[in-house]
């Protein structure tokens, strides 16, 4: 089959690799769309902590596809059903993982995409216990979109969802904001802000249910949101996001923070939190209740992101999909690759 292969930093191709099987307890899918995203660019140039990468690997945790075949042992996936699987390869027996939350496993982080071959390919393998069948009724492709979608919704769930009539604030017109906007929008908030740095990106927001947007170029544009909102959900990967986020928030709301900014000292006056008895919330993953929450949502029909797929290319033009999400002319938001 056909796979794009990330041997080391710097060092990638479409490579032809034997075809895989499912063995005992594991599901053999063809991919129909894959999702790429900045963790991919890291895998690419080497920025991707050692502990959260093996290589070589074939890149892909954000996909949908279609079942090819599956193992002794596993029952109720058809050949041609459609599903999305968990990355997280939890081990099932520490602490964290007996208490449902294996997005947060004690054990050696196991993600498929960055320590066991992803969907780019033409076939992935996945274990069984973490695949989540989809409709029939509904478009495969979007459903790629679910596995950043569940950051979103694993927050929410530790937090618990926001009360209907909410002021909600949303920070950071990326992919994963915008995606929080359709979710924020399911609980029927007062007012649902977007706030980001590209006017492309921050018009985007309407769309996604946004009641109004802004774009920040300076502290004078959020003064008079200062400290208004019930919850703020920051996504921006900037040390600056979280600071942004926690001035938003009112005294006793919650702060969802998405972003993983590398900031490699501290960003964040601890005193905003004490002083505002702020609850602030960080995310690893999703959880097993997030992807069944997303799942059933999509199901629904009430959470729809394809409006946010901007490019698709097929396999063979991985590279240059990859060099359209990192040109920030390019316009690109959620760009898909299409295997199959």
């Amino acid at each position: 089959m056909r796979a794009f292969v990330v041997n080391r930093p710097g060092e990638y191709a479409l490579t032809e690799l034997p075809d895989p099987a499912p063995g005992p307890g594991e599901v053999l899918v063809a991919p129909a769309a894959v999702g790429i995203c900045g963790s991919d660019l890291e895998l690419l140039d080497g920025r991707r902590p050692a502990e959260y990468v093996r290589y070589p690997v074939v890149p892909g945790h954000e996909w949908a596809g279609r079942v090819v075949g599956v193992g002794a042992g596993v029952t109720g996936l058809d050949p041609g059903a459609p599903v999305v699987a968990e990355g997280v390869r939890a081990c099932g027996t520490c602490d964290r993982c007996r208490e449902g939350r294996s997005n947060l496993c004690a054990g050696a982080y196991a993600e498929t995409g960055f320590t066991h071959p992803g969907a780019l390919a033409d076939r992935v393998v996945v274990p069984a216990n973490l695949v989540h069948p989809l409709p029939a009724d509904r478009p495969v492709e979007p459903a790629a979109l679910l596995e950043p979608a569940g950051c979103v919704a694993s927050g929410l769930l530790e937090l618990g969802p926001p009360p209907a009539g909410a002021r909600i604030a949303v920070v950071g017109d990326g992919p994963l904001g915008l995606l929080a906007v359709l979710l924020a929008r399911l609980s029927n908030p007062r007012e649902l802000i977007l706030i980001g740095h590209r006017d492309e990106r921050v018009s985007h927001g309407k769309q996604c249910g946004a009641t109004e947007v802004l774009v920040d170029r300076g502290e004078a544009d959020l003064a008079a949101l200062r400290g208004s909102s019930d919850l703020v959900i920051e996504a921006t990967n900037r040390p600056a996001g979280a600071v942004t986020a926690l001035g938003l928030a009112r005294r006793g709301g919650a702060v969802l923070l998405l972003g993983i900014s590398g900031a490699e000292r501290p960003a964040v006056d601890p005193d905003v939190i004490t002083l505002g008895q702020l609850r602030v919330q960080g995310v690893f993953a999703s959880s097993p209740a997030a992807w069944r929450w997303m799942v059933s949502l999509y199901g629904s029909g009430q959470f729809d992101p394809s409006p946010l797929v901007t490019h698709r290319f097929p396999l063979a033009e991985t590279t240059a999909a990859l060099d359209v999400l990192a040109d920030r002319a390019s316009g690109a938001l959620k760009v898909l690759v299409t295997p199959n």
